[in-house]
């Protein structure tokens, strides 16, 4: 059963969908896994209407599809058998992405059980004070080649990306055996070995159909209650570098597709549960936009002026005078983009109801840009610093905000 009323209820204007962080959210979706092995927790959940054909379950798989937006879901998956049955045999919902809807932002969201606010991964590109340094936060690089030679002269702590506990660290208290399936390439990095703490295996696979054995393999072999997280980044890959709605796109949902319909075959009629949701969704690139005439309104430490931050959909800016680079940007952006300053994001709820720990709010811009649906917006820090990608995500369109939420228990299966 889709319910396609849901996405009318969630606040929105003429531009922008906001997060329902009170109710249909991306970070309450930790909460409702814990609400289904009976573990207490803090927080909310989403409503049991979401996923109350699901409850009970030993074996619960989350199927985290970087990339892919509710439309991607309605339009394309839904017109294969494996996503058709999920449909009618399951419940289907639109909820809301997290701000800024990235992935860097969403990954520690779900491996953590927090909000960005708490954890402090904001985006994919972030300035860390303590090193006076702008980097790609997941990978642990420098942005900027410039800065490469510093960077390793500092020896950097990973550390740095989050300090708390893990989601899995959680399960495992509990009694709750967790497991990783992810690519071969994304564990390998300083940022898995943090975030996947407390899992008790991390598997990795080269190429999705071999990712889909693993998890039937897994699945077979476990006996108590035990969870599964399962990445697949490739529809974000296809979206970022052709655009959403490309011949590359939609391929990359085929193959989903397909090994879906092998899955379910292979495991229709056994007491599993599987959750299916995403980051975010994307907007296609039409106006490149680059701001200029601002760089004596940017913020500098040690004699360096701190770059733009976060990414083209939710531009980031460090400034002594927000007040007067609002206005500048304002100027240059009139009818493309809304600007804010820090003070007014924070209190817009767009981040959600908790404050920044103090120790992060330097992540945070003293500017902040949110482009209109089909437009970016960046400073060239640097002259080859460009906008190359056909399709981007970070901002708050509907088409980057509103994201499925998918949960059916392999019982149900009416048609395999």
């Amino acid at each position: 059963m889709i319910d396609r009323e849901l996405e009318y209820r969630y606040k929105s204007d003429a531009h922008f969908v906001y997060p329902d962080y009170n109710g249909y959210n991306f970070s309450n979706i930790n909460n409702t896994i814990l609400s289904l092995f009976n573990i207490s927790h803090r927080g909310r959940g989403l409503e049991k209407r979401l996923y109350g054909n699901i409850c009970g379950p030993k074996k619960v798989v989350f199927v985290y599809i970087d990339g892919l937006g509710y439309d991607s879901w309605i339009n394309y998956l839904g017109n294969y058998k494996a996503f058709d049955e999920i449909n009618r045999s399951g419940t289907v919902s639109p909820i809301t992405a997290i701000f800024p809807s990235t992935t860097a932002a969403a990954s520690n969201t779900i491996n953590t059980g927090t909000t960005p606010p708490e954890h402090g991964l904001f985006e994919w590109r972030l300035y860390i004070e303590q090193y006076n340094m702008v980097l790609k936060s997941l990978p642990f690089i420098p942005a900027y080649k410039q800065d490469r030679e510093r960077f390793s002269q500092i020896k950097p702590d990973p550390s740095i990306l989050f300090h708390g506990k893990t989601f899995y660290e959680k399960l495992k208290e509990n009694g709750v055996k967790s497991y990783v399936v992810s690519h071969a390439d994304l564990l390998k990095s300083s940022y898995s070995r943090i975030m996947y703490s407390g899992a008790r295996e991390r598997k990795r696979y080269d190429f999705l159909f071999e990712g889909f054995l693993i998890l039937r393999k897994l699945l077979a072999k476990m006996k108590e209650d035990s969870y599964v997280f399962f990445y697949i980044e490739d529809p974000d890959k296809m979206e970022h570098r052709y655009g959403p709605g490309s011949p590359e796109h939609l391929e990359s949902l085929h193959y989903i597709a397909e090994m879906f319909d092998g899955l379910l075959k292979a495991l229709a009629g056994q007491d599993i549960s599987i959750i299916i949701s995403s980051d975010h969704g994307f907007t296609p690139v039409y106006n490149k936009i680059y701001v200029s005439g601002v760089s004596n309104l940017m913020a500098s430490r040690g004699g360096l002026r701190i770059p733009e931050t976060w990414s083209p959909r939710d531009m980031a800016m460090h400034t002594e005078n927000p007040s007067e680079l609002k206005y500048a940007l304002e100027n240059q952006l009139e009818g493309r983009a809304d600007v804010i300053t820090k003070s007014e994001l924070l209190a817009s709820g767009i981040l959600g109801d908790k404050m920044p720990d103090e120790k992060y709010k330097s992540r945070i811009g003293d500017v902040t840009v949110l482009p209109y649906s089909g437009n970016t917006v960046w400073y060239r820090y640097y002259e080859d610093d460009i906008i190359k990608d056909r399709g981007m995500h970070g901002g708050l369109s509907r088409e980057e905000m509103i994201i499925p939420f998918a949960a059916i228990n392999l019982k149900d299966l009416k048609n395999y």
